[in-house]
C-alpha cells in the first residue's frame, strides 16, 4: 500500500512536528506513537535548514512504525529519508511564489535529488488566524464564518486535480477550522482531507472526525501537552 492509499482509508490522526519548535522531537515522537498516531509530519514555517530536517527525520524514523511524511514550509525542508511529501500549493497566497513559483523549483529538487519520495499534491488552503503560515505564505485566509468560500476553493482544487487539500486554521490558532466548514469542503472534494490548527480538545476532535476528513492534525497539542494525544486519537477512532 502506498502513502495516498494509505491516507485515503479511514479518518486518522498525524502527530505534526515542528524542528523548530521542538527541541525534544523524539519524546514528542514517543508519545505520539503511544497515543496511537496513524503518522506524522514533520516541518514548519521557519528556521529549520535541511541537514536539521534530515535529522530529524532519521531520529523519527528510527522510532517510527507509522509514515513519517514531509510537510516542507520552505524549499531547504526535504529529504528523501521520508516515506512521502506533501507537496503544498497555498491556493489563497497573494504572492504568486507561494501557489505555483516555489513548487517549480521544488519540483526540480525532487526530481533530480529525492527521486524516491512519493509526492502527494496538496492544495494548502489557510482558514480564520492562519498562525504563521498564513502570515508567512502572505495569505488572505477564509472567515470562519464563510464555508461557501472554503467550498469554492475545494471545488476549484478538485477540477484542477490535486490529490489533496489540507484545510488549515494555522499553528496555535484561537479556534480550529469549524465543522460546518469541514462537512462543506468534504462534500466538494472527494479526495484526501486533511484538517489541522487549533484542535486542542477530545470534543473539537471529535466534532471534526465526524464530518468525514481523512486526516485530522494536531501539532501545537503535541508541543505543549504531549499526555493528552491519547484523548485526541481516541475521540477520532471512536467518533
Amino acid at each position: 500500500m502506498n502513502l495516498y492509499e494509505y491516507l485515503s482509508q479511514g479518518v486518522k490522526h498525524f502527530t505534526l512536528i515542528d524542528p523548530d519548535k521542538s527541541v525534544d522531537y523524539l519524546r514528542i515522537a514517543r508519545y505520539a506513537l503511544e497515543a496511537g498516531t496513524d503518522g506524522i509530519l514533520v516541518g514548519g514555517s521557519l528556521g529549520i535548514t535541511a541537514s536539521q530536517m534530515e535529522k530529524v527525520v532519521k531520529d523519527i524514523k528510527s522510532v517510527a512504525n507509522v509514515p513519517v511524511v514531509l510537510f516542507p514550509g520552505s524549499l531547504s525542508q526535504l529529504t528523501d529519508a521520508a516515506d512521502g511529501v506533501l507537496f503544498l500549493s497555498v491556493l489563497n497566497s497573494l504572492d504568486p511564489y507561494f501557489i505555483i513559483g516555489a513548487q517549480v523549483h521544488g519540483a526540480v529538487l525532487i526530481a533530480k535529488h529525492y527521486p524516491r519520495l512519493e509526492v502527494i499534491s496538496t492544495a494548502y488552503v489557510i482558514v480564520g488566524d492562519g498562525g504563521a503560515a498564513g502570515f508567512v505564505s502572505m495569505s488572505k485566509p477564509i472567515p470562519y464564518t464563510r464555508p461557501d468560500i472554503a467550498t469554492a476553493y475545494a471545488l476549484a482544487a478538485g477540477y484542477i486535480g490535486f490529490k489533496a487539500l489540507y484545510l488549515e486554521a494555522g499553528s496555535g490558532a484561537s479556534q480550529p477550522v469549524p465543522p460546518d466548514m469541514v462537512r462543506a469542503v468534504r462534500k466538494a472534494f472527494p479526495r484526501v482531507l486533511i484538517v489541522g490548527g487549533g484542535i486542542r480538545s477530545s470534543e473539537v476532535a471529535r466534532s471534526i472526525a465526524r464530518e468525514g476528513p481523512n486526516v485530522i492534525v494536531t501539532g501545537t497539542l503535541a508541543e505543549e501537552s504531549p499526555e493528552k494525544l491519547g484523548e485526541i486519537v481516541r475521540a477520532i477512532k471512536q467518533r
